[in-house]
């Protein structure tokens, strides 16, 4: 996913339980798709369709995770392009938990590359976390050199989703993930940077006369 984003291909990452009965199987991964209203009677049909197809939702498991990063006067939520006209913004990240499981680490990826800079685990820095609900809740400085896409994940290493999730996952760790905010530095829309993360890509050399390992820019984007 993270190298066609890369290649320029917009596609939202999605989870899916495929559940064929009504246990703990059912719901035990979710998607949380931004809406205007949370008055249910409220919520027009194509506005969610259209979220949709913006990626404009977080993936999990059972944290709740926000996203948004601030630049210009303008904010907008993973999913949405953002130009950051000078390089600096400020990603606002909130991770919510109920008490049966916890958050001890926020992972910021850069174009699919975790930055360490931007790497938050509670045994290290205990400030940024809380005991609470909201159990992470921090602004973060963030300087963009160039275009890159935004995703975050919020992770709790040293925790487990419990017997409320039922046997099949009562041992997975938590996990929220993000979908990718576009950031454009220089004006001209965002700019993939057909970085393919140092893996290979199946076939990819065969239809593109490159070395797929190496990342080159010669590969096509959509």
């Amino acid at each position: 996913w993270l190298q066609m984003l890369n290649l320029g291909y917009r596609v939202p990452g999605i989870v899916n339980t495929d559940a064929h009965y009504n246990f703990h199987g059912s719901g035990w991964l979710r998607n949380y798709i931004k809406c205007s209203t949370d008055d249910p009677a409220r919520i027009k049909t194509m506005d969610i369709v259209h979220a949709a197809e913006r990626g404009n939702f977080i993936m999990t498991n059972g944290p709740y995770l926000e996203v948004e990063l601030s630049a210009g006067g303008k904010t907008v939520t993973a999913g949405d392009d953002l130009r950051v006209a000078n390089g600096k913004a400020v990603l606002h990240v909130r991770v919510q938990c109920p008490n049966w499981f916890g958050v001890d680490r926020v992972q910021v990826f850069m174009s699919g590359r975790p930055k360490e800079e931007l790497n938050f685990r509670r045994r290290e820095s205990p400030g940024n976390f809380s005991p609470k609900t909201v159990c992470f809740d921090q602004n973060i400085p963030i300087h963009f050199e160039h275009d890159e896409h935004v995703i975050v994940v919020a992770v709790g290493e040293e925790s487990q989703l419990g017997l409320v999730m039922g046997p099949d996952h009562e041992k997975d760790r938590p996990v929220a993930v993000s979908n990718p905010i576009y950031v454009d530095v220089d004006g001209n829309g965002f700019v993939p940077n057909k970085d393919l993360l140092d893996l290979d890509i199946p076939l990819l050399p065969a239809i593109s006369g490159t070395d797929a390992s190496q990342g080159s820019r010669d590969i096509p984007s959509p």
